[in-house]
């Protein structure tokens, strides 16, 4: 008779532990699915209004490790963070972080004929990806990338053809060829460069080619 109340009580256990289990999965599963919904809402919105119209807004991405949808404003004060959730989402999923202007790979900002120079090899860098939207111009992605193991988070505009199936999450390796010096971050390595190639590849963290600036 013990024996049988205590199978009983065994079996009651590991049922529990299944059900807790399961609810714990559904919980990380519909958590995961309100993250991608407030992401993909975002990127309607500025498929529909023009990104650039909305010059505080940077980048959008998802931290899964921390289940928010991240999002870089110019000007993070609590007014812009407001307007934000008002114009576009309105989500407690979302955290909001300073960034900086938006990384125009079309258009070098540094003009100056003296500090243009000739002897600047082409390198790679690796980087993630983050987010990936339409452009304005169909034949441009705007790319929300950060290096391993780097705090720095940048969009940028590349071209199209260059990573026509690029997938967020995955590892890319930039060939980069300077047009201007620069110093070493994504804001000033792509505002003063040309992506030449955009290529996946499967190596991870300090695997991964990332070439010093000569």
């Amino acid at each position: 008779m013990n024996m049988k109340k205590i199978i009983l009580n065994i079996l009651f256990i590991v049922s529990v532990l299944l059900v807790f289990a399961g609810c714990n999965k559904n919980k990380e599963e519909i958590e995961k699915a309100d993250l991608e919904s407030v992401n993909n809402k975002i990127i309607e919105h500025f498929k529909k209004n023009n990104v650039l119209n909305y010059e505080n807004f940077i980048f959008n991405y998802i931290d899964e490790e921390n289940n928010v949808v991240v999002v870089g404003l110019l000007d993070n004060s609590s007014d812009e963070q407001a307007k934000f959730k008002k114009d576009v989402v309105d989500s407690n999923l979302i955290k909001f972080v300073k960034g900086n202007k938006l990384v125009n790979e079309k258009i070098n900002i540094y003009e100056d004929e003296n500090n243009k120079t000739e002897d600047l090899k082409s390198f790679i860098r690796t980087y993630n990806i983050l987010n990936v939207a339409d452009s304005n111009d169909e034949n441009f992605l705007y790319l929300t990338i950060r290096a391993f193991n780097c705090e720095e988070v940048q969009t940028v505009i590349v071209k199209r053809e260059l990573c026509p199936n690029i997938k967020v999450g995955k590892n890319y390796e930039f060939t980069i060829k300077p047009n201007f010096r620069m110093e070493d971050n994504i804001l000033s390595i792509f505002n003063n460069s040309s992506i030449l190639a955009i290529k996946e590849t499967d190596k991870t963290g300090l695997e991964q080619i990332q070439d010093f600036i000569s």
